[in-house]
């Protein structure tokens, strides 16, 4: 947790190119997901729970530029930890509460061997979250996974509180090892296009290669790491 000063907010509420907020859909999406919120908490805890719950998570690279708007995520239903960061953050600015795209490099002990071989490792680089000013307080926000996926797979949810960060969890329900947050490369206001898939080029050189051409990484229904 950190505190910022008023006049460091203003760029973790402005749009960018990916963080389309003025958008029509962005902007009729904050309205009926606020309409009856009276408090900050209240509007960002349920834009926590939209993107968790209602944003499928889709394990499958990307190599389109429109395909990381925010404006495009929303109206795709669905997307891997980055797209749904980019919508989070636009939903949050877009109801007045600054936001900035936070990463780390994670460790997922949860990945099947399948998985492994393909992309030659267990870390997942660049794993993209939230993270949110609430109250003068900054906490991190990992709403990646939604709730059916953690339940088939008997992980822990990641619950929403204005009050510490909100990560996934170390270990499954069973106890055994899950995710580890292994290289914090903090806060941005924004990212492009050409950065995103640039980490994804330098973390899976091999899978990038093979599908340079292609507009995406194979059907996360064939190669997820997890049950849709």
């Amino acid at each position: 947790m950190f505190r910022s000063h008023e006049n460091q907010l203003e760029q973790y509420l402005l749009p960018t190119k990916l963080i389309n907020t003025q958008h029509p859909d962005i902007q009729r999406k904050v309205m009926e997901l606020t309409r009856d919120c009276e408090t900050v908490v209240a509007r960002a805890r349920n834009i926590f729970y939209f993107i968790r719950d209602d944003i499928r998570y889709e394990f499958r690279g990307k190599f389109k530029a429109e395909q990381y708007l925010a404006s495009y995520i929303l109206q795709d239903g669905k997307g891997f930890c980055t797209q749904k960061a980019i919508l989070f953050c636009a939903l949050a600015r877009c109801a007045g509460i600054p936001a900035g795209l936070y990463f780390f490099d994670i460790i997922d002990h949860t990945l099947p061997e399948q998985m492994v071989r393909l992309m030659k490792t267990r870390t997942l680089f660049h794993h993209g979250i939230v993270m949110l000013c609430l109250n003068g307080e900054w906490h991190k926000y990992d709403a990646t996974l939604h709730s059916q996926l953690v339940e088939r797979n008997q992980l822990i949810p990641v619950e929403f509180s204005p009050h510490r960060d909100c990560l996934m969890s170390q270990t499954t329900r069973h106890g055994t090892r899950h995710i580890d947050y292994i290289r914090d490369y903090g806060i941005h206001a924004d990212v492009s296009f050409e950065q995103i898939t640039g980490w994804f080029r330098e973390g899976y050189p091999h899978i990038a290669e093979r599908y340079a051409t292609k507009a995406d990484t194979p059907d996360s229904s064939t190669h997820s790491p997890r049950n849709p």
